[in-house]
């Protein structure tokens, strides 16, 4: 067997691969003899069929199949063996000449993986938010609550207020016939008008105005493709269409009527949990803490794994930008009940998303590296730290029963590793960059300055 091991790209090699029949025909004739051991063919005895007959019948493919088994040995042999290439991601036969009795030529294409030099973070500076909940965000919410929980009061000669709740019913009228045109009729739309999904002319008009009243206003419509949506709710998409007018009949007005913040309203919208205001106050801080430090994470994840692309533009190989686009065909099927949908039209999908499956290519390549030379490992109190904050709150289920459901499924686990080990890497990198705190006011200002700066530069 002779193979030519050639460089295709600075991450793409190719594997030429040439053996005689020679060579090929001791793998052969021992495929041919187990597939002989299943034949039973009249006048011989099962097992006993000549190989010469098994050969006419099954040589060709038996042949083929032992072709690819060759180029896959040879494949391990040569390069997944090899000290100085990592392969990564599919293969890929994108040759295979072979016929029975004959040489066998064939080329396998494959991605290796590339060097990563990391680059010194110490003076690369990093925006990351601290979010500190104030006295008004606990306000806003136990306000939020309140309003969740108000009774809802019939106002049968008040004019709407502006957070009212009104239900109404919209007729459009033909202006060129001022006559209502059939079929085209809302009844009984309720909405709070505080709703920030309602239109804005729609809000206008009804404010001060009572059970009732019947008036007339012109409304802006969404793109023809979004009709079907309420005519008075708004949408982000913008608009598109002509105004058009409607007849509007005020059904009824109701006005919320918020519980006074006393033992009953905490111990309802706590489950049972507080009786004291004040200790409930303490405990929205806090979880309103949690919560914006869980986000403030998040987003700094994501901004150090831009920072990161952005200092290392490491090639990614074809096989593994592949396969993470097979991932995310993938997970189109299962959110579909295992099945693609009809119109699903998978070729565009995957040239759409390529660029995300590069990215999450080359983030790969970085964390790897940084996982390698940092030693960077998963231990048994990571894990039992990660299932202790699943259950952490959760009084029907243990540390130990969410552990063994996640062991039943390897691939959780691994997934579970996987968590642990991307942790560590933003923990380690946050310590790396230069990090500059901000309020939320100053972080916002900046993420909408870079977000213009990016449309600014999009063709």
């Amino acid at each position: 067997m002779d193979t030519t091991l050639s460089k295709a790209s600075p991450v793409e090699y190719e594997l030429d691969i040439h053996a005689t029949a020679d060579e090929l025909e001791p793998k052969l004739k021992e495929a041919l003899k187990e597939q002989r051991k299943n034949m039973d063919v009249q006048g011989f005895r099962k097992g006993k069929v000549p190989l010469g007959l098994v050969k006419k019948r099954h040589g060709e493919a038996i042949g083929y199949r032992v072709a690819q088994e060759y180029v896959q040995e040879a494949f391990e042999r040569e390069v997944e063996d090899s000290d100085g290439i990592e392969p990564l991601g599919q293969p890929t036969l994108t040759d295979l000449s072979y016929e029975l009795d004959g040489d066998l030529q064939a080329t396998i294409r494959f991605g290796a993986r590339p060097e990563v030099e990391l680059q010194d973070l110490s003076s690369v500076q990093l925006s990351m938010l601290d979010p500190e909940v104030t006295d008004e965000d606990v306000e806003e919410e136990i306000e939020r609550l309140r309003t969740e929980e108000a009774d809802l009061l019939p106002m049968e000669d008040e004019p709407a207020g502006e957070t009212d709740y009104v239900s109404v019913d919209l007729q459009r009228i033909d202006p060129s016939t001022d006559t209502p045109i059939i079929g085209d009729k809302d009844e009984d739309l309720t909405f709070f008008l505080d709703d920030e999904r309602l239109k804005e002319e729609l809000r206008e008009a009804l404010l001060g105005k009572k059970a009732g009243d019947t008036f007339r206003v012109e409304l802006p419509q969404e793109h023809p493709a979004h009709e079907h949506e309420r005519a008075g709710h708004s949408h982000e998409h913008g608009g598109g269409g002509e105004d058009r007018l409607y007849e509007v009949t005020v059904n009824d007005v109701k006005r919320r009527d918020l519980p006074p913040i006393d033992a009953e309203f905490v111990r309802r919208v706590s489950e049972g949990e507080f009786e004291d205001p004040d200790a409930f106050r303490e405990n929205v801080r806090k979880r309103l803490q949690d919560a914006w430090d869980e986000r403030a994470r998040e987003m700094v994840q994501g901004e150090i794994i831009d920072k990161m692309l952005e200092l290392h533009p490491v090639p990614v190989p074809e096989s593994v930008i592949e396969g993470y686009l097979d991932s995310f065909v993938d997970q189109v099927r299962e959110e579909n009940d295992g099945e693609l949908p009809e119109d699903f039209d998978e070729e565009h999908f995957r040239q759409r998303n390529r660029r995300d499956a590069e990215k999450q290519g080359r983030w790969m390549l970085i964390r790897d590296k940084i996982i390698e030379e940092e030693d960077i490992e998963v231990s048994d109190e990571d894990i039992q730290t990660f299932f202790a904050e699943q259950a952490e709150g959760d009084d029907e289920v243990s540390a130990q029963q969410i552990e063994q459901f996640y062991r039943s499924m390897p691939q959780m686990m691994d997934r579970v590793e996987q968590q642990i080990l991307s942790d560590k890497v933003y923990d380690l990198l946050l310590d790396r960059f230069d990090l500059e705190e901000k309020s939320r006011e100053e972080f916002e200002e900046e993420m909408q300055a870079q977000q213009q700066a990016r449309q600014s530069v999009t063709p």
